[in-house]
């Protein structure tokens, strides 16, 4: 069973079917008889429930970050952030740098021992992290900066025994590269993390997770927290600190934006998000279809209005409004559309590379997805001819409590 009742996993969220709990999604669905309503995702329902959400917080957003920086900064001995260059990442890295907030590290994962700088992988690192962090006096500020290139950890993780029979009860099956990144394997390659929690330091990965998912239930707009979010960081918690026997204890990974910590900081961002959405008409352009969103989202619900059904609000239009002040120039765009985020593009030289990892992983996958059909959400590969068939886009998501933002107002006419 992948579960202890402690605090310092529990608040990355957890399943339970019946009276059993696990961190585990894959736990959860064998636990449900493959019955997906029977499995409920609990986030911190204690914090949540005890706030009301209908009423937007009065702090400035950018108040808010500082505070959750602050938190983290004191709690952690040694603070890394697992930096991408998107605006997520980026937001975090600028509130330590304005408040002047130690940050210990900055971490970037490439992957140009295996592929080009200019890869699909690669673009956000080589185009816009490490122009970056050379306009920073790293030696000033008292901040490491280190690249991790992982090609070769993706391609040999596969090796471990242990990792390959079980990754996908503690990665909530995701691609090669998350599947590499996201577990233990990751932080048993990095020497120095490893000596200082060993001496009994606390090392804190903080990644970029998320933004609240927006939706539309009897007449309200609310948020909700999917169980994707970060990836199973509750089951890799556990991984790293009960089944490495010992080796990377203190080592621990936190969401920055969703968490136990800081609730109104997803309570905040839902009301900004609510605000400008209940100002836009149905024909803006900022309002697509779900197809036409990056396959990780965020999912924004915008609209249940006849005629526009099912829209959803564009990442720049989100990103813009939960972060007035980004410049989003600054920003490209390597999101992936289209395609599936179990067999990711960003992957597609892992797949393409005949190693023997590849596959086996492959041929798991594929088991996975055929005996577990119920699963997996599906989508039409051609959105025009329904003939084509269908594949397997994500695992369906399992969302926690939906907690009310506002009424949706009438629809406004169209301009």
């Amino acid at each position: 069973m992948f579960f202890i009742e402690n605090p310092e996993y529990t608040k990355h969220g957890y399943y339970q079917v019946d009276n059993i709990k696990t961190f585990s999604k894959f736990e959860a669905w064998k636990l449900s008889g493959h019955n997906l309503d029977k499995i409920k995702f609990i986030f911190n329902e204690d914090v949540f429930s005890a706030i009301d959400t209908t009423k937007e917080p009065e702090e400035d957003i950018y108040e808010l970050y500082k505070e959750r920086a602050l938190q983290l900064r004191s709690q952690y001995d040694y603070v890394v952030l697992i930096y991408s260059g998107g605006i997520d990442s980026h937001t975090i890295l600028e509130t330590f740098l304005d408040n002047n907030i130690h940050l210990n590290e900055i971490c970037t994962f490439s992957n140009n021992d295996v592929e080009s700088k200019t890869s699909k992988f690669n673009q956000e690192v080589y185009n816009s992290v490490i122009p970056f962090v050379e306009t920073l006096d790293l030696k000033k500020l008292g901040t490491k900066f280190r690249l991790v290139n992982i090609g070769q950890t993706i391609l040999n993780q596969m090796t471990d025994d242990f990792h390959f029979e079980n990754f996908e009860y503690y990665t909530n099956i995701l691609t090669a590269w998350r599947t590499a990144v996201n577990s233990q394997v990751l932080k048993s390659k990095i020497p120095e993390h490893r000596k200082l929690a060993q001496e009994g330091k606390s090392v804190c990965y903080i990644w970029g997770y998320e933004k609240p998912r927006v939706l539309i239930r009897d007449g309200k707009y609310g948020f909700v927290i999917p169980d994707a979010f970060s990836g199973g960081m509750g089951a890799k918690q556990y991984i790293n600190n009960h089944l490495t026997n010992g080796e990377i204890n203190n080592v621990y990974d936190e969401a920055f934006y969703i968490c136990r910590e800081s609730p109104k900081i997803s309570i905040k961002q839902g009301h900004m998000l609510v605000n400008l959405m209940s100002t836009m008409s149905v024909t803006d352009s900022r309002l697509k279809k779900p197809w036409e969103i990056p396959i990780y989202g965020p999912y924004i619900q915008a609209t249940t209005y006849p005629g526009a059904d099912g829209l959803w609000l564009t990442k720049p239009a989100a990103d813009q409004c939960i972060y007035p002040r980004a410049i989003m120039a600054r920003f490209g765009d390597d999101k992936v559309y289209g395609g599936s985020t179990i067999f990711s593009k960003k992957d597609d030289w892992f797949y393409k590379s005949g190693h023997e990892n590849s596959t086996k992983f492959i041929q798991k996958m594929n088991q996975i997805i055929k005996e577990n059909p119920n699963l997996i959400l599906w989508r039409q590969k051609s959105a025009t001819d329904p003939s084509a068939g269908k594949f397997a886009f994500a695992m369906k998501s399992v969302h926690s409590k939906f907690y009310p933002l506002a009424p949706v107002p009438p629809p406004p006419i169209a301009e």
